[in-house]
């Protein structure tokens, strides 16, 4: 216990290394959005495998300027070599103006508040499906409640380096449960007679591309977890350790359970498992994942929230009660917009989007030519084809976007959207369908 405690106070006191910013980055981003890659090879076959490569390079790419464009902020303004509680907005403010920093602060909250609001509801629909088969049952809508009030407590810590051991914990069970979901595929798919693998369309091609980008989709937290660092320099090993170790975890979840049970994949690789002590296995480790990464999301857009309203970086009570209230409103939107996945995926398709393909190729541009002519600058120069594979991201990122936006659009006309857990007479056998990272 005392070794625990000393290497606590060392990552608290000099700040996170390689190895463990690496953690963070793999933990954060390998969420819940993994569980849909078997699904998104039905409509791309093989092809499928070659998106999910070029997504692991191109976020690893995106990952990276953010990190030298940290860099660069800290080599030209001295304000920026100390604690910095809103890393991503300063980078857009110094890179394309005030308006960068707005519209970063608001992708930012859409994206993480709008993942920690589908993180309740996840976390109570697993506990009310593995308590319910143990003859405990309560309503979806209590369990939420349930939920918040034993999650709000883990929102109080500071910084990343200030809960490093739950980053851990975090990678750990996606790990585990992943290797447990392969598995299973593999030896149910041998119990299959016939598999049948469907043509690729175009309209797999869109649903694909929109399913791997949103498993990626952990940038806005990169900042955050550098300006933890103890050499903030040395970011970019950290992202691509934390990109291979996605590729890794990703690219064997797709082609196991795809090329092993064909298009009886679902959208929920969990639910096409058999039943089983393997199933009941992975969503306890999915549980254990949610309830960790749920601090970890929460923490970036509550920092730069609290520089707003003034609110001390140390731990106080002025802090305790913001991030309660925090909480306590996404308990109110998920209690209030049962069927949330739709909508999830419109914040999503804009808001992870521009930060992860649009704004880090462009801020890192921007910064860079900004050094011309300032002799008191280190000057960064950019070659042709590192200047044309920003823009071919760029517009990769914009037009998926587009039409990932006009997806989710049509799916919230298209479906009525539920009444609210409040507001119904027997909420019994609620059901929430949730999608997101």
């Amino acid at each position: 216990m005392e070794k625990v405690d000393a290497t606590n106070e060392v990552v608290k006191k000099r700040g996170l290394g390689i190895i463990t910013a690496a953690i963070f980055l793999a933990g954060e981003m390998a969420g819940s959005g993994v569980l849909a890659l078997p699904a998104a090879m039905v409509g791309t076959g093989w092809f499928g495998l070659v998106l999910i490569l070029l997504f692991t390079v191109n976020a690893g790419y995106s990952g990276t300027r953010l990190g030298l464009c940290w860099i660069m902020l800290e080599e030209r303004y001295e304000e920026f070599r100390g604690e910095v509680r809103d890393p991503y907005p300063s980078i857009g403010e110094k890179a394309v103006g005030r308006w960068g920093r707005i519209v970063s602060m608001i992708a930012i909250s859409l994206t993480l508040y709008g993942g920690g609001c589908v993180f309740i509801v996840l976390i109570a629909q697993l506990l009310g499906s593995l308590l319910g088969s143990a003859g405990f049952s309560l309503s979806l809508c209590v369990w939420m409640v349930i939920v918040a009030v034993g999650l709000t407590p883990m929102t109080w810590m500071g910084t990343p380096k200030d809960f490093w051991p739950i980053a851990v914990g975090a990678l750990s069970t996606t790990c585990i449960a992943c290797l447990l979901i392969v598995i299973t595929c593999i030896l149910d798919g041998n119990k299959i007679e016939e598999k049948n693998f469907p043509d690729p369309t175009a309209d797999g091609m869109f649903k694909a591309f929109g399913s791997i980008m949103f498993a990626y989709a952990g940038a806005s937290t990169f900042p955050t977890i550098q300006a933890d660092m103890q050499d903030r320099s040395k970011f970019n090993y950290s992202a691509m350790i934390a990109m291979g170790v996605l590729f890794v975890i990703y690219f064997p979840i797709a082609a196991g359970c795809y090329f092993s049970l064909g298009d009886q994949v679902t959208d929920n690789i969990v639910l096409a498992m058999s039943d089983g002590w393997q199933r009941i296995t992975v969503e306890i480790m999915l549980l254990l994942h949610l309830v960790t990464a749920f601090p970890i999301i929460l923490n970036p857009p509550a920092q730069f929230c609290e520089k707003l309203l003034n609110i001390p970086s140390d731990f106080n009570w002025k802090r305790c009660v913001f991030r309660s209230l925090s909480v306590v409103c996404l308990l109110f939107i998920a209690e209030t917009v049962p069927s949330f996945g739709s909508i999830l995926d419109l914040v999503g398709a804009t808001s992870v989007t521009l930060l992860t393909f649009i704004f880090p190729p462009l801020f890192y541009m921007r910064l860079s030519d900004a050094s011309i002519g300032r002799k008191e600058w280190v000057q960064r120069k950019l070659p042709m084809w590192e200047r044309l594979y920003c823009w071919v991201l760029i517009l990769i990122g914009f037009a998926g976007g587009c039409f990932a936006t006009y997806t989710a659009v049509r799916n919230i006309f298209s479906s009525s959207l539920s009444v609210p857990c409040y507001l119904m007479e027997d909420t019994a056998n609620v059901t929430i369908s949730a999608g997101g990272h």
